[in-house]
């Protein structure tokens, strides 16, 4: 087996997939390694495994919506293509969505997945509470009110085996989404805080190529207004993919015309099946208050980047208080890589980490990084908690793999 990209050669002993959950129980009682896998979208190592893995897909699907609470209890090992259909056919919806709707739920809330906002959090501020099988075998419930919430949520498939989470659901919602064509990256750095916050999501698409410029995303609520003009540009009159060379069939519907939550927020279309195996990811975080130096410090690197590049996405993400997350207490901005599969992008990966560092970047977990686990995790200032808290829930480590082996 491989992961998304076809990159990473699993390679573990066997490949578990519960049907119940004694079944699921047991498997993690039974094995003294076991890591959880969803769907694999990831760039690196940390769905891989020597001994065992385990994916909860066949586990039996649970919709649960709680109209008091306004939440919905779902299986951990779902995709959201699979969850948001059901939920809106229930009059309700999740905040946001990350790009693609094809990646399993809990991988994306365990490595603090997102989608873009200046005041949407990421995906696993959804999670109201979470239901795990802890080493031992046995089912625990975790709420905010826990020491052990903010370590678990984004907790990188350390500590337990989510088995279901409590997610915040709202009431359903349309969107439209308009694209603004050919905005100079010089127009972004100078108004960012401003432009990134034109819509309720909004995304710029570069790729640093003289003169540098870029086109961006705009995904209205039913209550905003859309501008006749944003950074210099009118809305788009032709469909755009976020790659220019690519065909746009495949990505959401776009012109402003109305549409579900589930249906825009995404810049795919759910009945669309991404292509596989040609494309390398990497994204790092910084603090949204240094948008601009951090942008041009990657911008010096422009020439170098740019030949390797399918694309860069930047976006936004409210701060919040989980642990591992991108955006633990600062507000972000996601720098994200949309690389070719050459082995020529990791020394210009190298460098732009270096290029970052007096930004405190963090890595997006399930994507590519070139610094070492531990000195990655060394940027979050909570980390102590966080390997106390594991080392509490799992002091075998049985979750671990090389990829998220923390120090004593």
């Amino acid at each position: 087996m491989q992961n998304w990209s076809k990159n990473i050669d699993f390679g573990e002993k066997a490949y578990l997939q519960p049907q119940s959950l004694s079944e699921l129980q047991e498997m993690v009682r039974s094995h003294t390694k076991i890591r959880a896998r969803g769907s694999a979208h990831s760039f690196n190592e940390i769905a891989n495994t020597s001994q065992y893995a385990i994916n909860l897909s066949k586990m039996p699907q649970v919709i649960e919506v709680n109209q008091e609470k306004r939440s919905v209890k779902i299986s951990a090992g779902m995709t959201y293509g699979e969850l948001a259909p059901a939920l809106d056919k229930q009059g309700w919806a999740l905040h946001n969505l990350a790009s693609l709707p094809h990646i399993s739920i809990a991988g994306s809330i365990a490595t603090g997945t997102h989608g873009s906002g200046i005041k949407n959090q990421n995906l696993a501020n959804q999670v109201i509470s979470l239901s795990v099988v802890t080493a031992d075998g046995e089912l625990k419930t975790f709420t905010d009110a826990d020491s052990e919430f903010s370590a678990l949520v984004v907790g990188l498939g350390l500590g337990a085996i989510v088995y279901q989470y409590e997610l915040k659901v709202e009431e359903s919602y349309q969107i439209r989404q308009v694209i603004y064509p050919e905005i100079p990256l010089a127009e972004i750095r100078g108004n960012f805080d401003q432009i990134m916050s034109s819509a309720y999501s909004v995304s710029y698409f570069t790729d640093w190529a003289d003169p540098q410029i870029g086109n961006l995303w705009c995904k209205f609520r039913d209550d905003e207004v859309i501008p006749q003009m944003i950074g210099g540009a009118t809305p788009a009159t032709k469909k755009y993919h976020p790659i220019a060379s690519v065909d746009p069939q495949a990505c959401t519907e776009q012109f402003g015309e109305p549409g579900r939550w589930f249906e825009r927020l995404p810049h795919f279309k759910l009945d669309f099946i991404p292509s596989v195996g040609e494309e390398i990811q990497s994204e790092f975080f910084v603090a949204r208050k240094d948008a601009d130096a951090a942008l041009a410090a990657v911008a010096a690197l422009g020439a170098e980047i740019a030949p390797l590049l399918w694309i860069t996405e930047l976006r936004t993400i409210a701060a919040d208080n989980l642990l591992l997350s991108g955006s633990y207490q600062r507000d972000t901005m996601a720098i994200h890589f949309t690389w070719k599969k050459v082995d020529a992008i990791y020394p210009v990966i190298a460098k732009i980490e270096k290029a970052l560092e007096p930004f405190e970047a963090r890595p997006h977990w399930g994507k590519v990084y070139t610094t070492t686990f531990e000195e990655a995790v060394s940027t979050f200032p909570e980390l102590a908690k966080f390997k106390a808290t594991m080392q509490t829930l799992d002091p075998a480590r049985k979750f671990e793999n090389l990829s998220t082996k923390l120090s004593n």
